[in-house]
């Protein structure tokens, strides 16, 4: 059996361990059983049960970063389409694996300064450096509210993590992928510091002597991909709903 090989099983035998009977009642005992592999053959490639849901945790996170660079390497054209393909991938991902999926939320996080730790901390810090790169122009044109990544990260993506976590655990009638536009539209406006469009709004208030205010709607033609197409922008009079 080729190295490579064996690693796998061990690898895929301790995910349906760690998920069929939890990490901590998981043993590698139990592990090496269900691999079919020989003590010799597990403890050559990892010298604990831990050192395994490492790797099963870096192999995961490094799957969904690939994504990622991938969206980054087709430099989006516009806010939304970054932010529309960012959450796409997120919760794509987690629609193909979704076993690996449980296992990252069910783990948390890694000791940051195992070595395991140290290369997800080199990996998370190379693209939030890139999204960075990416995201300083707009936020000198203001287009984007100047904030750290930390905040960045967490409008873009943590709502996006709560509709994950829900449909892994059986309680979402409808797939993730089917939300992506309305978070995306969300991740948006939070990002501008604008509120998204309300729907229904009308003149209800007008008759009453409320004044209108100008607003500023962007449109923006997007293909399957979340690439822009075209884009466009118009100013409109808005006045409150009615109660």
């Amino acid at each position: 059996m080729a190295p490579t090989d064996t690693r796998r099983r061990v690898m895929a035998a301790a995910l349906c361990c760690f998920l069929e009977e939890g990490y901590e009642r998981t043993t590698i005992a139990r592990i090496r059983v269900r691999s079919g592999v020989s003590n010799g053959a597990l403890f050559h490639h990892f010298r604990s049960k831990e050192a395994i849901a490492d790797a099963l945790y870096i192999d995961a996170i490094t799957s969904f970063q690939d994504g990622l660079w991938e969206l980054l390497g087709k430099r989006p054209r516009s806010l939304r389409a970054a932010v529309w393909g960012t959450i796409d991938h997120q919760l794509r991902w987690t629609e193909r694996n979704p076993d690996l999926a449980r296992f990252v939320y069910m783990r948390g996080h890694l000791d940051w300064e195992s070595p395991a730790g140290s290369i997800l901390v080199a990996r998370n810090r190379d693209l939030a450096a890139a999204f960075r790169e990416w995201l300083t122009p707009l936020m000198q044109s203001g287009e984007v509210r100047p904030m750290s990544m930390l905040v960045i990260t967490a409008i873009v993506s943590g709502p996006a993590h709560s509709i994950a976590q829900r449909w892994l655990a059986g309680q979402l009638g409808r797939k993730p992928t089917e939300l992506v536009d309305e978070l995306a539209d969300a991740a948006a406006a939070g990002l501008r510091g604008r509120p998204a469009p309300v729907p229904g709004s009308g003149p209800g208030r007008a008759a009453r002597g409320v004044p209108a205010r100008v607003g500023r709607m962007t449109i923006e033609l997007v293909s399957e991909d979340g690439g822009v197409l075209a884009h466009g922008e118009a100013t409109a009079p808005l006045v409150p709903a009615e109660d």
